[in-house]
């Protein structure tokens, strides 16, 4: 049934391309968390990782980027605790990093990668592998479900990112979806498949997952996308921090497409088309004076914002809603000017360095 699974969409069976003969009834697992500065909420990771029920975990490898707030002291001592605890410095610092360098270390048939800035039910693994198992895909991941938020611009930034006109649009992002996708998060991965992949390209930040995905879809494999794998990530709580997320997203879906365009899909150039539209505009309209198409621009888009909160305001209720347009105009134009950002100052910069070399 496994293969069937696979084979009803044209993928390869992961399963069936196993070096091992016959496959594991339960496989064993290595957990792989990229941490950095992550005191404040390192306590909760920690107590729901130990908590997973799937009893054939064989390490949890903790990749720290050289923290400065005392998180790699304290996953010492925890390891003292529990041996499956594995500890690892990382002096490059960058998430893709660490897990690269725990990927060379870990021993599991599968390897299940985890952000730091989430909560996780007891059986994230145990559904994880089960999925794995009765797919047949290479990876399977969760629905990117975001926490509550904590303050009023925290829950308008959770409301953006469950609106498809934020991040909603992409199909891990959907409540209730499942099926074959072409993006998971929290990624749990055949570790022979990773092996044949290859690591993680350090020098896609943000976009890394990215282009791995599509390398492993680029041999033929299938990534599938589980709703009964449950976990939260703990969206950002403050505009400021909100624009620093997707201002480096937008930099990083660029620099990724210039690499393996197959990587990205339209969706994610949508911020920059906007910012274009906008920018554009305004130029237009300062030029020719007596033209209105910056002021339509900017109404056309003030439009898209109130519509999106009056969605919004059908499926939940708050004082918070009044903040979902400031939310998405943040979310929307920090992302835009992101990608403006690469694709124009990228070959400005090679250039410079090509004419002044240092």
């Amino acid at each position: 049934m496994t293969r069937s699974l696979a084979a009803e969409h044209n993928y390869r069976c992961a399963i069936g391309d196993l070096p091992t003969t016959p496959p594991p009834c339960r496989p064993t697992v290595s957990v792989i968390v990229p941490v950095y500065n992550e005191i404040d909420c390192l306590d909760r990771l920690v107590a729901d990782l130990l908590a997973q029920d799937y009893e054939r975990i064989v390490e949890f490898w903790f990749a720290d980027g050289c923290s400065q707030d005392g998180t790699y002291e304290a996953l010492l001592r925890l390891s003292e605790v529990d041996d499956r605890i594995r500890v690892i410095r990382n002096p490059k610092r960058g998430p893709a990093a660490g897990i690269n360098l725990a990927l060379e270390l870990a021993t599991g048939d599968i390897v299940n990668r985890l952000d730091a800035h989430a909560r996780y039910e007891p059986d994230v693994v145990t559904n994880s592998v089960e999925a794995l198992l009765a797919t047949g895909a290479a990876g399977v991941g969760a629905i990117a479900r975001p926490s509550a938020g904590r303050t009023l611009i925290g829950r308008a930034i959770v409301a953006a990112h469950k609106s498809p006109f934020g991040v909603g649009v992409a199909k891990f992002r959907r409540d209730g979806a499942e099926g074959w996708t072409d993006a998971i998060w929290n990624g749990c991965y055949w570790k022979h498949i990773v092996d044949r992949v290859g690591l993680l390209r350090e020098d896609l930040h943000r976009a890394e997952d990215n282009d791995f995905n599509a390398r492993i879809q680029g041999l033929g494999y299938g990534l599938y996308l589980s709703p009964a794998i449950r976990a939260w990530y703990l969206p950002r709580q403050t505009l400021r921090s909100l624009w620093r997320q997707y201002f480096a997203n937008g930099i990083g879906v660029v620099r990724a497409a210039r690499e393996r365009p197959d990587a990205v899909s339209w969706r994610h150039f949508a911020p920059l088309a906007l910012v274009l539209t906008l920018g554009c505009s305004a130029l237009i309209t300062i030029a020719w004076p007596g033209g209105l198409l910056g002021l339509i621009s900017v109404l056309a888009y003030l439009g898209v914002l109130a519509v999106a909160t009056l969605l919004a305001a059908g499926q939940e209720r708050g004082a918070y809603l009044l903040l979902l347009p400031v939310a998405l105009a943040t979310l929307h134009l920090s992302y835009g000017l992101g990608s403006l950002r690469a694709l124009v100052g990228d070959p400005l910069i090679a250039l410079f360095r090509r004419v002044c070399p240092v």
